[in-house]
């Protein structure tokens, strides 16, 4: 196990979350110093810059709004970016060893030298609570990073229910701030995929160890 390719993964991965995380706060009107009123509202449809928010996304709006009222933008920035890094290490860890129910990847393919991830491919066959009507539409319009943050939320959510412990229900807030580009080069998950050796991940939960430990010692470390 190379801990030195590990710790510098958690290191970046952290500061790479909390940069996209703002991006997405950002995107919604929020920003560490400011909340911006929409242009447009109703319980329907609401307008903040050139973004047009659906119903769900309203909620989960409003709901990121409350928290940071009563937490601070930074800390919920913070929790978020830990909460998607957890999740993608779990994945990580899930696929490589076969632990996953559907036995579909999620962070990447079975198939050598394909970058895109297998659940892409088999989004329609897979067990999860999807909207097939949703996927449908997405796929109609190539929108391909909209599938896969959808199928990402549904996956996790799903291993929820068997795995309570480790995959917690992910918060409205939370979902929304997912970060886009995710099958770009250079994403946390492309990241993970290409920089951690796929060997250290099986069987061995040390590596989820050593990976939070070196990413909360990045955040202790700005705090001394």
């Amino acid at each position: 196990m190379d801990k030195t390719a590990i710790k510098n993964f958690a290191v970046w991965a952290r500061k790479k979350l909390i940069e996209d995380i703002k991006q997405k706060a950002y995107e919604l009107g929020i920003t560490e110093k400011d909340i911006k009123e929409p242009k447009i509202t109703s319980s329907d449809i609401m307008i903040i810059g050139d973004k047009t928010l659906t119903r769900e996304e309203i909620r989960q709006r409003e709901s990121l709004v409350l928290r940071i009222r009563e937490k601070g933008f930074n800390e919920i920035v913070e929790q978020v970016a830990y909460t998607w890094f957890n999740r993608f290490i779990a994945l990580r860890f899930m696929e490589v060893n076969g632990y996953l129910p559907s036995g579909i990847r999620v962070l990447s393919s079975l198939e050598p030298g394909k970058k895109e991830p297998d659940i892409i491919r088999e989004a329609l066959n897979i067990e999860l609570d999807l909207d097939r009507e949703l996927v449908y539409k997405l796929q109609d319009a190539n929108d391909t990073e909209g599938l896969y943050r959808y199928l990402i939320v549904k996956q996790c959510n799903a291993l929820n229910e068997i795995l309570p412990g480790l995959f917690e229900k992910i918060e409205d807030y939370t979902e929304i701030l997912l970060p886009s580009n995710l099958l770009n080069e250079g994403s946390v998950i492309r990241k993970l995929v290409n920089d951690i050796p796929e060997d250290d991940f099986k069987d061995q939960v040390e590596i989820i160890g050593w990976m939070y430990q070196f990413y909360t010692s990045e955040k202790k470390d700005l705090m001394k």
